[in-house]
């Protein structure tokens, strides 16, 4: 029984860690700041833009673009996907194991 309250115990504080993570990025604004940089990039190119324009340089599409796709592929993020897909396959598990234990307590 103490082995079981020692798992849950730490199941519980690992994901009290990662909700407090995402939380404080989510209150301290992070994923707005990101947003904003994009803005803000955006703002500059429109404004290079206009001015290339202007100038009668000549205008590529190209040049005023960010690529924002990212390629990851690569050994370590295949790793990192096969890892994630484990860990989640075990926690659905858990999870469905959990549900069906106290579905079976409450029954009785």
């Amino acid at each position: 029984m103490k082995k079981r309250y020692k798992v849950f115990r730490w199941t519980f504080i690992l994901l009290f860690v990662v909700f407090m993570t995402l939380y404080f990025s989510q209150l301290t604004g992070y994923y707005e700041y990101q947003n904003y940089q994009k803005m803000v990039m955006t703002e500059e190119q429109i404004r290079q833009f206009e001015q290339d324009v202007k100038a009668g340089k000549e205008v590529d599409i190209k040049k005023y673009t960010i690529n924002t796709v990212k390629k990851y592929d690569n050994n370590f993020s295949n790793l990192g996907v096969n890892l994630s897909s484990l860990v989640s396959g075990v926690v659905e598990k858990s999870i469905i194991k959990l549900f069906s234990t106290i579905a079976g307590y409450v029954s009785e």
